[in-house]
């Protein structure tokens, strides 16, 4: 029988993805830490679980949240080759709270669950802003791409992080969207978006408008190179608050299956997106 639980308290206290544990719950929630996570008393805990997950009304259901350890760095400044999802395991934040700037370390496997009723033994330190969120929602909640399209560029894979490092400071996201996520045999193609997310700030001028040239035709270069001879869909454009999106469309050809809305970001290595 489901337990009734007072969500309502949890929400009331605060509590939502980003929040940071106190030293009290921090102290409590080190002691469910498995023992391949070392946990330093300066280290920031991070709730990581989704904010309809920390909040719902069954304890059954929901019987725990996740928690990310972050470790305070000596700079002021990131690293930019941590940050934004360029390193497929590691993230890099700046964080501003209580006007004390510092700089937060995190691994993708210094993460681990506590039991959700310790939320409600006290409010939450504070919380990151919504960017700060998000990149980590982004980073650390990950589904993984077929194996069966991995193996058919994986022996590309050092060309992919070489075009992506040369280019990193053109680049917020990558995306790629498939019409499946299902494994299909050999000689059976997928059909995928390849989208290139461009900061805000990079857009442009003249100098961006031969970068999105050069950008469209790297990038195409590298993914035309995996899909037997067809016609390509014309690249195209969106615009939106964030910056600018370049589309590249590729049909290897249409599989038979119909076109799954999901997308993921493209990390540097086969097998993740971040």
């Amino acid at each position: 029988m489901t337990k009734p639980f007072d969500s309502d308290a949890i929400a009331k206290l605060g509590w939502r993805q980003g929040a940071i544990l106190g030293s009290k719950l921090a102290e409590l929630a080190c002691k469910h830490a498995p023992d391949t996570v070392a946990v330093d008393r300066a280290d920031w805990l991070i709730v990581t679980s989704h904010d309809c997950d920390i909040v719902n009304f069954s304890i059954d259901k929901e019987p725990v949240v996740e928690v990310l350890r972050a470790s305070v760095g000596a700079g002021k400044k990131v690293d930019k080759q941590q940050s934004w999802g360029r390193n497929p395991r590691t993230l890099q934040l700046a964080v501003d709270l209580n006007e004390d700037p510092v700089v937060l370390s995190c691994t993708v496997h210094d993460r681990w669950t506590i039991p959700r009723g310790l939320l409600l033994q006290e409010a939450p330190a504070g919380c990151l802003r919504d960017k700060e969120r998000r990149l980590i929602a982004k980073r650390y909640i990950r589904a993984a791409f077929p194996t069966a399209f991995d193996l058919r560029w994986r022996t590309k894979l050092k060309d992919w992080q070489k075009l992506l490092k040369k280019n990193s400071e053109w680049l917020q996201d990558v995306y790629l969207r498939m019409s499946t996520l299902d494994e299909l045999p050999e000689g059976t193609p997928y059909k995928c978006h390849l989208i290139l997310a461009i900061p805000h700030a990079k857009r442009g001028g003249t100098v961006w408008a031969q970068m999105r040239n050069q950008l469209g035709r790297e990038f195409q270069a590298f993914w035309d190179q995996f899909k037997p001879p067809a016609s390509n869909v014309p690249a195209w454009r969106c615009r939106h608050p964030q910056g600018e999106t370049l589309v590249h469309t590729w049909r290897w050809p249409r599989p038979r299956e119909p076109a799954v809305e999901r997308g993921a970001r493209l990390a540097s290595e086969a097998g993740h997106p971040s």
